[in-house]
């Protein structure tokens, strides 16, 4: 089912968005930019891009894989981030390699994270069985334990959308075209990443707390690290639940935002809080796509508690383990609280129906959902892949088009407003400040080889100012740097 809902517009951009996005596939194959798949690609693995501090007070060095088109010639490409999912306790980022590569192939950089997961354990006494071991794993102390789960996260992906946005001149991306997506786990993150923008929406579960209860004793303290399980014995101190801080986070504060123009929800939602504290209405409003089964036994469609389907009839005598998680909001509840309010953002969905699991039956249903997943994926990849492309399209389309693409090494030079235009350029370079710099400004022009060919310091005017320097048919790198910080942009010649 795709369902498309427009916020209050001017009435020609209204009409601009609704020829692209009602156009036929075949057209808009043909038109719009970033659906075909048609490069090849590679991948950049573990590069690092901060540490934090885990639930159990040990210092976590985190990475992502960087997967680019080749052959591409782009030097603004879009960038989508992907958060993969494991109930905020397990996966690792080669999880989403598949759409990874779809996109990739399709003309984006795309970043897949590794974060914090973890949280502390039940101190009451349960029953895990003997057919699932890892289920000593998942018995949280309180629903509280989820949200902090989900807020470090959070913070560690927006850490990773600023330490990409500070090197867009290495990965050839535009950072005024971000996406953020994930599957399950990972797609609370990423919708809490696109929308949870303002210090009030913090939940209050994420401030300072009494300490975690010791863990009972068939309690297990397991969680996946870097792709690897990490099985800890707790240190002293490591039951504390201190403050986790502000909602943007402390990791790559390099004057960048972590804000997105578009949010991937698949199979996930958000938590109970992200309604009461209006989340969903204030000034982010990313476009969002949500894919979902409708019976998901994991994450609810509509809403209640995660696991409760294969928790509370399914779990093979083990004592079930839903029952201290938070209720959430999944993509169908999302979806028709965006189609209540007055001004949504723009978004699509994509729910695939299935039969919902009968209690009555349950002996049977048990094994319907264990032969199909839980229904907890995306029931065709391949397909689904096209049609986030294709809803993309234009949201990428009109931010690459609408702003010049900034790119900085160190502090962004975004209070003097500067920008290259045109970029591609025929003659002489230009670019244009809006605001005076304080005092000399260096600039330097380099080749692809970090070549420096052409260096002049100088005042720079607001308006347009022009390098005299005659460049031969290429790319090159231009360096601004003076007081207010450093900015490097890349710029094509056409001759």
């Amino acid at each position: 089912m795709r369902k498309l809902l427009l916020p209050a517009l001017p009435t020609l951009r209204r009409v601009i968005l609704l020829l692209l996005l009602l156009l036929p596939l075949q057209l808009l194959h043909a038109q719009l930019p970033f659906t075909e798949k048609q490069y090849a690609w590679r991948v950049e693995t573990d590069l690092e891009y901060g540490t934090a501090v885990n639930y159990a007070g040990l210092t976590e060095t985190l990475t992502l894989d960087l997967y680019k088109p080749v052959g591409d010639d782009n030097i603004a490409r879009p960038l989508l981030v992907l958060v993969h999912g494991g109930a905020w306790l397990t996966g690792c980022k080669t999880d989403m390699a598949g759409l990874a590569i779809e996109m990739a192939q399709r003309g984006y950089a795309v970043a897949s994270v590794n974060y914090r997961k973890g949280w502390h354990k039940s101190g009451g006494s349960v029953n895990p069985g003997v057919f699932l071991p890892d289920l000593n794993c998942l018995y949280p102390a309180d629903s509280l334990e989820i949200y902090r789960a989900i807020y470090r996260g959070m913070q560690d992906v927006k850490g990773a959308i600023r330490w990409l946005k500070a090197r867009t001149v290495l990965d050839s991306t535009c950072n005024q075209s971000v996406l953020v997506g994930g599957a399950s786990a990972g797609a609370f993150l990423a919708l809490a990443t696109g929308f949870l923008d303002r210090s009030i929406e913090k939940p209050a579960a994420c401030g300072a707390l009494p300490d975690a209860p010791a863990p009972a004793s068939n309690m297990v303290n397991c969680y996946d690290h870097e792709c690897i399980r990490q099985t800890i014995a707790l240190q002293p101190g490591a039951l504390q639940r201190p403050d986790l801080g502000p909602v943007e986070g402390t990791m790559n504060n390099n004057g960048y935002s972590a804000d997105v123009i578009g949010v991937l929800s698949e199979f996930g939602g958000m938590p109970y809080d992200a309604l009461t504290k209006n989340w969903l209405e204030g000034p982010s409003q990313p476009a969002v796509y949500l894919y979902h089964q409708t019976c998901d036994g994991v994450v609810p469609f509509v809403q209640g508690q995660p696991f409760f389907v294969i928790s509370n009839y399914c779990n093979l005598g083990a004592t079930p383990w839903h029952p201290k998680l938070p209720i959430v909001f999944g993509n169908g509840a999302l979806a028709a609280y965006f189609g209540a309010i007055p001004n949504p953002p723009v978004f699509t969905t994509e729910f695939d129906n299935c039969d919902p699991f009968n209690p009555a039956i349950s002996g049977f249903e048990c094994v319907r959902y264990s032969q199909n997943g839980s229904y907890h994926f995306v029931a065709n990849s391949v397909l689904h892949a096209q049609k986030v492309a294709d809803f993309f399209s234009p949201v990428v389309s009109a931010s690459l088009g609408s702003a010049a693409c900034l790119v900085g090494t160190s502090t962004p030079l975004n209070s003097l407003g500067i920008r290259i235009a045109p970029n591609p350029f025929s003659g002489f370079p230009k670019f244009s400040c809006t605001q005076p710099p304080t005092g000399e400004m260096r600039l330097t022009l380099r080749d692809l080889s970090g070549k420096t060919l052409w260096r002049q310091t100088r005042i720079l005017s607001v308006g347009i100012n022009e390098l005299p320097v005659n460049l031969p048919t290429g790319i090159y790198f231009l360096e601004v740097s003076g007081a207010e910080g450093t900015g490097v942009w890349k710029i094509v010649c056409k001759g």
